[in-house]
């Protein structure tokens, strides 16, 4: 695999955030990845250019205790990915919280845990062509109907079944990346709520965008990505109804350390 010359760098953590999430105005506008390499961010690799586990925060090379290693190339990794230690310095977890409207009303869902086990691959289809594929099945659990409050519970777990592939030339600048994700299914997840007048199966459809931290167009970027409230609430569907959704989430190598994407140009 060449080396990279330049990376902008997205955490694969949104991985799992899909089974609310319908970015289809965002993934339309996206281009296929061709320049896109995964790596792992771990203790002492790479040129020791980030202070911390997850890659978040870069230093002058050489002084930090974290860096970049590429994954092996056509190499199929598992992968896992939780909502754990992604706020306050990797100290907490971060929810899942979905909003939207059921029978004209007002719905927020709110899960504590989110846990996923797949794939991920580096590819080289052709001379100069980078490209990362994968598959995640993410299952939401601890999750409580904040709105309506008026007894509502959602069967658990909530699970979505997703491809995921990288993809280029995202927002106003197109200089940001992100990883697609599509539903290996006709749908990403279906919610079902119970013991309520809103009782009933609600589809959540589309395809999803997701971008990294600190910010998408950052050279580096590490290993926590976040969906937010203002990124989906013009695409997003629940239902059919627009809704919106916000969390945060980190993707590891099984038996390793976390996992990002990068830009090789």
């Amino acid at each position: 695999m060449k080396k990279a010359t330049h990376r902008t760098a997205v955490g694969l953590s949104l991985l799992c955030a899909l089974v609310f999430c319908a970015l289809a105005a965002q993934s339309a506008s996206a281009a296929e990845g061709t320049n896109t390499t995964a790596y792992e961010c771990v203790e002492g690799g790479g040129a020791k250019d980030f202070s911390d586990a997850h890659c978040d925060n870069q230093v002058t090379a050489g002084t930090g205790k974290f860096g970049h290693k590429v994954l092996p190339l056509s190499e199929t990794i598992n992968i896992s990915v939780t909502n754990e230690k992604t706020k306050n310095n990797t100290t907490e977890s971060t929810p899942v919280i979905q909003k939207g409207t059921v029978f004209g009303l007002a719905s927020e869902i709110e899960c504590k845990s989110l846990t996923g086990e797949g794939t991920l691959k580096n590819e080289e289809p052709s001379a100069g062509v980078h490209r990362v594929k994968g598959t995640i099945l993410a299952k939401f659990n601890t999750c409580t109907v904040k709105k309506p409050a008026i007894g509502c519970k959602v069967k658990q777990p909530i699970e979505v079944s997703s491809n995921v592939e990288g993809v280029e030339g995202l927002g106003a600048g197109k200089n940001e990346m992100g990883l697609e994700f599509k539903p290996t299914g006709e749908h990403f997840a279906q919610l079902k709520l119970e013991s309520c007048f809103a009782a009933g199966t609600y589809n959540v459809d589309g395809t999803a965008i997701a971008t990294g931290t600190p910010t998408p167009t950052s050279k580096f970027t590490g290993a926590t990505s976040i969906f937010t409230e203002a990124m989906t609430k013009e695409t997003l569907k629940l239902g059919g109804n627009p809704a919106s959704v916000s969390s945060s989430s980190t993707v590891t190598k099984t038996g390793g350390s976390p996992v990002a994407l990068t830009t090789v140009t």
